[in-house]
């Protein structure tokens, strides 16, 4: 889960990632824009052919589908995830390479480079089910990331739970298979992407749908940072299924995984999980310099560019290298100067090395911008403290009224609610 410090948010949303979802501070950006798709926030909560028929041609016309309205869960904030097809085995997500391995005893795989990572790939064997196995090791030989491939397609028929499960999900993309079926008597199957996951992890099923009998070709699991790199419809994990682009609008096809600015990427992706604590632990050093090989290496998108600069400020600030921070979140901030986060958190910086006029002035222009961001009330509340502690008090209760309910608010808000009573002298 993700922390929230008693003096401000650490890990900042982004106002782009949120869409019209509702926020909480402590949804992670990646985590709502992973499952954006399958989320079904309350109350208005949203979240292939059997063998020989791999070779295919996806129609760009999406599919409309509707799923019937999941029964409330313990955590409305996730997507149904249950499963009864185990996929990791004694596994799991960010164990240790040697941890994973000893696991195969007998069984053969074959190691390649990915990237600056690794990745371990066990192809269909005797005594295994007919499925290719790929694991991904990022810098630090962590496991990142799995992709599981089932040459002959998987029947879901003896999976009764992760077939209820994809029933309650609506698909992340679905498309027609060979549209030069549409018109014959049978018509043309549908091969479906659904996401799933929980706050720091993604697992998608790629489904060709048939009626009772859903056959599962390809599934995968990654921590979030990484769920774009490992994609299960990606041309490497289904080398014969032709497309020329998404059929889901707004998405970029599938083969952009393999563009020249890979190693930026990757290296993107590390960080986030070293900053977020992906793995349980925040690790600011390492993503400190995942951020600056991943600007050093190259990103093709300027907004990516900008979030590495500010990701990279944030890290240096949880080292304490505020001077090094300010610069990195001014070079941010140059590349997208009306992103009230990135103001918020160059304000906080300011306002740690004591400059505390200019700090405030940054926080009153995150509220111009987005008014209802809680960070920067709550932010603005500290440094008007000693200046006016009229409107001080005032920012502090905004704040209350902008979090109340949010369970993981809660620490801070009996915080503001103590600084409230002392500056109002009772």
């Amino acid at each position: 889960m993700w922390a929230i410090s008693s003096v401000g948010e650490r890990f900042p949303h982004t106002e782009e990632a949120t869409g019209s979802i509702p926020v909480s501070p402590t949804i992670p950006p990646f985590f709502i824009e992973r499952h954006r798709s399958s989320l079904r926030f309350f109350p208005t909560r949203s979240a292939i052919n059997p063998p020989g028929a791999w070779l295919c041609v996806l129609w760009l016309g999406l599919l409309t589908a509707c799923g019937p309205t999941p029964a409330p869960r313990l955590d409305p904030m996730l997507p149904p995830s249950a499963s009864d097809l185990e996929l990791l085995g004694a596994s799991r997500l960010c164990d240790a390479k040697e941890s994973v391995v000893k696991h195969w005893q007998g069984l053969r795989y074959e190691q390649v480079p990915w990237g600056s990572g690794e990745q371990l790939q066990r192809s269909a064997q005797s005594g295994q089910a007919d499925h290719d196995r790929f694991y991904f090791f990022n810098d630090e030989q962590r496991l990142v990331g799995a992709v599981f491939r089932y040459n002959n397609g998987l029947s879901l028929k003896p999976y009764p739970v992760l077939k209820q499960t994809l029933s309650e999900l609506r698909p992340s993309s679905t498309f027609y298979i060979d549209p030069t079926q549409l018109l014959s008597q049978e018509g043309a199957r549908s091969a479906v992407l659904y996401r799933t996951g929980d706050y720091t992890s993604t697992t998608q099923y790629l489904v060709l749908e048939s009626e009772g009998d859903p056959t599962l070709l390809v599934a995968s699991m990654a921590i979030d940072p990484y769920e774009q790199l490992l994609s299960s419809y990606h041309e490497t994990f289904l080398p014969d299924l032709n497309r020329s682009r998404s059929a889901t609008p707004g998405e970029s096809s599938p083969e952009t995984d393999s563009s020249d600015d890979f190693p930026g990427l990757q290296q993107f992706a590390r960080g986030e999980a070293a900053l977020f604590g992906s793995c349980g632990t925040a690790q600011p050093k390492i993503a400190v310099d995942a951020y600056r090989r991943s600007i050093q290496l190259g990103l093709k998108d300027e907004a990516r560019v900008a979030e590495a600069h500010h990701r990279l400020g944030l890290a240096l600030r949880d080292q304490d290298q505020l001077a090094d921070a300010q610069r990195e979140l001014e070079q941010a901030l140059s590349l997208r100067p009306n992103s009230p986060v990135i103001i918020s958190n160059l304000g906080r910086v300011l306002d740690e090395q004591r400059q505390t006029s200019r700090a405030i002035e940054l926080f009153k222009r995150a509220l111009v911008l987005a008014p209802n961001y809680p960070e920067a009330r709550f932010n603005l509340a500290q440094s008007l403290e000693q200046i006016d502690t009229r409107r001080a008090i005032e920012e502090y209760e905004t704040y209350v009224a902008l979090v109340q309910g949010i369970p993981k608010e809660a620490k801070r808000i009996r915080f503001v609610l103590e600084r409230v009573k002392r500056l109002k002298g009772e």
